[in-house]
């Protein structure tokens, strides 16, 4: 019996290194299932959150200091602070701790895969960025417009300032950690582009603080136009750094592709 299972344990073993050998000489796609998958979902949610919002803002959420404000509203802060920062750190950690110690060592197509996957995933981001900045900023300002805020914490900014921010913020944070221990390239030294987009889009955090205080004590109006409003901007000049990060890995993808091309081209000639 110990003979059968060792024997088995070979084939099993023998079987997942040649398919290991077979993903690492497979032709790297973009996985746009799965990113437009994630988009999906996220999209998906949005729509939820809009709903609830249209079902339950005019009648709980005019007046923070009503218990149907504390029941609706506030149980839904408490909760998205309390998962969002904690699972956030699990998943950095799990990434780091699981990372490849031996990275340099990464097959030309598997390493080529993974910044298709980056590419993948900031189509995805791009959808998501859109819908989140339509439905959710431009709702919060509407909402401004109309109803007399009387605390930070509005229903539009339970959804935009502790939901979508948050979530943003740790999904950058995730992203820079499998960055930078995933791809070669980065994994001795720092993308100062995709860094600098991680830390300003951070700066968002003093700027709705400074202007939830000047709304709050001496700035009323809700104009777009308002200069409370304007760090926004600044604060928005953060994602032009993603055009650097996306330099960086074009510039990289076109050394493997030319490693990738060489092979199949003396494939072709072996043949």
């Amino acid at each position: 019996m110990s003979t059968v299972m060792n024997d088995r344990d070979v084939a099993l073993q023998a079987k997942s290194q040649a398919k290991v050998a077979d993903d690492a000489n497979a032709m790297p796609k973009v996985p746009w299932l799965v990113s437009f998958a994630v988009a999906a979902v996220a999209l998906a949610a949005i729509v939820v959150i809009k709903g609830y919002q249209h079902a339950f803002s005019w009648n709980y959420g005019l007046d923070s200091a009503s218990p149907e404000f504390q029941i609706y509203w506030m149980r839904l802060l408490y909760i998205q602070l309390a998962v969002i920062f904690p699972l956030g750190g699990i998943v950095c950690a799990a990434i780091w701790f699981t990372r490849d110690r031996d990275v340099q060592q990464l097959s030309t197509r598997t390493e080529l895969g993974r910044y298709y996957t980056i590419f993948g995933m900031l189509t995805a981001l791009a959808l998501v960025v859109a819908a989140a900045a339509g439905l959710f900023v431009e709702a919060d300002a509407s909402w401004h417009q109309v109803v007399i805020r009387d605390t930070d914490f509005t229903p539009t900014h339970i959804f935009l300032f502790y939901l979508a921010l948050p979530v943003a913020f740790v999904g950058l944070a995730i992203a820079w950690v499998w960055v930078h221990t995933r791809l070669p390239s980065f994994v001795n030294r720092i993308s100062l582009p995709f860094s600098m987009l991680v830390g300003g889009f951070m700066m968002v955090l003093p700027v709705v603080a400074f202007n939830e205080w000047g709304h709050t004590f001496f700035y009323a109006e809700e104009l777009f136009s308002s200069p409370v409003h304007w760090f926004f901007v600044l604060f928005g000049f953060a994602f032009i750094f993603v055009s650097g990060f996306v330099l960086q890995c074009l510039d990289r993808m076109r050394e493997l592709t030319q490693i990738v091309s060489a092979e199949e081209m003396y494939k072709s000639m072996q043949a």
